[in-house]
């Protein structure tokens, strides 16, 4: 793990997949997605955002590793089952059938201990999606609202981290870079193991 200096970081933290599922969510989306006028996003940018911190001093740094280390994180499971146009930010993101319960106990712990360090807690409540194009210059029609492949969406379903990430600008696009990631270890407590693929 590097840790930064005094510059400002550009923060979030994230669900954060493996190199496996990044192909697995490629090789699911990839068909879908192919006829939308946009910018895809490359496979390495693939993440679910958690909490977005925005820029923050360098020195703040060590702090928010101490809350993304936190014991006991529940193992989280997204299974992708639909793609959405969102017109506002003019994306296309893929969308489980419903919100974890276990990332929204994770994003809950996270603001908890962020709360305490002076970070003010967002208002919206946390919505599951994966953005995969971006800068759409053209709406896809109304009807478009592409069911993704169960087999392959469950392929890509387990094995997610918890990641602080650096967002940074290059000349090729916006760099997505985890500076520390954790396992997401154990159940959700009093729950059985849990799943976002269909009944």
């Amino acid at each position: 793990m590097t840790v930064p200096g005094a510059r400002r970081l550009r923060l979030f933290f994230a669900l954060w997949p493996s190199d496996d599922q990044r192909a697995a969510l490629v090789g699911l989306t990839g068909p879908a997605i192919a006829p939308v006028a946009g910018k895809p996003v490359q496979p390495a940018n693939l993440h679910v955002t958690l909490v977005f911190l925005g820029s923050v001093p360098g020195g703040g740094f060590p702090d928010l590793v101490a809350v993304g280390g936190q014991a006991g994180h529940p193992a989280v499971e997204l299974a992708f089952q639909r793609l959405e146009y969102w017109p506002k930010p003019r994306v296309v993101v893929a969308m489980p059938a419903r919100v974890p319960p276990a990332g929204r106990q994770i994003v809950n712990r996270l603001w908890i201990e962020l709360e305490a360090l002076g970070y003010e807690r967002e208002h919206r409540p946390w919505q599951t999606h994966l953005t995969l194009v971006r800068h759409v210059r053209q709406a896809p029609p109304p009807s478009f609202a592409p069911t993704l492949p169960a087999t392959a969406a469950a392929a890509a379903a387990a094995g997610w981290q918890l990641a602080l990430v650096e967002s940074s600008t290059h000349p090729e696009g916006v760099r997505y870079r985890p500076l520390a990631t954790w396992p997401l270890k154990g159940r959700l407590k009093g729950t059985q193991p849990f799943s976002d693929s269909s009944d």
